[in-house]
């Protein structure tokens, strides 16, 4: 007697359905997964108590693959917005047909399944782990004063890190209440603006050293140093001398600096190195460190 070597396969079902009619519920335990032949379907997201239409299929189109192969529920209710022809695959059915394809071919599908998964994994997750130092940096490089649509200035800086929108106006409210950044108003629309990009830069690197457990440079400032920083604004940045002829002239000016005080200016990079082991004033970081220490209460929240 001679049979069939193959298991019974279940075929898939397809069948035509009326417009409004609902093709698959989050509430069910179902898994299928769903073809539309003709006609067009919609998923709509009803949680909350509303109606939000996410999606709509096409002919060709399919829905439910995380579903039946990843065993990721269907978060949306798929229903017939007209008259449409749908093909549903169920588990049963694909569990039927996996018992009679070879080996070799299973195995891709499997291997194929999990790069599937790691990657809509990798595609979710977020790339930093300070999303506020991310905005922090993103900002440093716009022009200060100027007003950036806000949809558009979140839609933007959530393509290029993939941060949640949630998380973003989040991390806007952060700075707002810092007052590194304002908001206006002109007619219906929002618009954000960046008060002092250095500032924002300034931030970052605050908030990357608090990351690091390490003492951000600014607070190693003592008092006899900041005003030493400060008299230095008023000299020009291309006057070169010798670190023992710069504490010579320090002290002239009333401002007490020792070996060791120089030592750490030099190291935090207010003099750079000239010509013939002489120094001249590096006004850019100076301006920096004066910058942090005059907003030192914006950069703890103290505001």
């Amino acid at each position: 007697m001679y049979g069939n070597s193959r298991q019974q396969v279940i075929p898939p079902t397809r069948s035509r359905v009326k417009a409004g009619f609902v093709v698959y519920s989050p509430e069910s335990d179902t898994r299928e997964l769903i073809i539309l032949d003709e006609g067009e379907l919609i998923a709509v997201d009803k949680s909350g108590g509303n109606r939000d239409i996410k999606f709509k299929m096409h002919p060709g189109d399919i829905v439910g693959v995380a579903a039946l192969f990843e065993r990721e529920p269907l978060r949306y209710t798929i229903e017939a917005s007209e008259d449409s022809v749908i093909t549903v695959l169920s588990e049963e059915c694909l569990e039927s047909e996996l018992k009679n394809i070879p080996v070799w071919l299973l195995a891709i599908l499997k291997n194929l399944s999990v790069r599937t998964r790691e990657f809509k994994h990798d595609s979710k997750r977020t790339p930093v782990e300070n999303t506020l130092k991310s905005l922090a940096e993103y900002c440093a490089h716009l022009d200060s004063n100027i007003k950036y649509p806000l949809e558009e200035f979140i839609r933007e800086f959530n393509w290029l890190t993939r941060i949640p929108a949630a998380t973003v106006k989040g991390d806007i409210k952060a700075l707002l209440r810092r007052s590194f950044i304002g908001l206006a108003k002109d007619g219906e629309d929002l618009y954000v603006q960046v008060h002092n990009a250095t500032l924002m830069q300034i931030y970052s690197d605050y908030l990357q050293a608090q990351d690091d457990g390490a003492l951000w440079a600014p607070l190693r400032l003592n008092l006899a140093q900041k005003r030493i920083l400060v008299h230095l604004t008023t000299l020009d940045e291309h006057v070169q001398m010798e670190a023992p002829e710069w504490i010579a002239y320090l002290n002239r000016k009333g401002l007490a600096i020792d070996v060791s005080q120089w030592i750490t200016l030099e190291d935090l990079g207010c003099f750079a190195t000239g010509e013939e082991n002489k120094y001249h004033i590096d006004q850019a970081k100076v301006e920096y460190y004066l910058t942090a220490i005059r907003y030192d209460s914006n950069l703890r929240g103290a505001v």
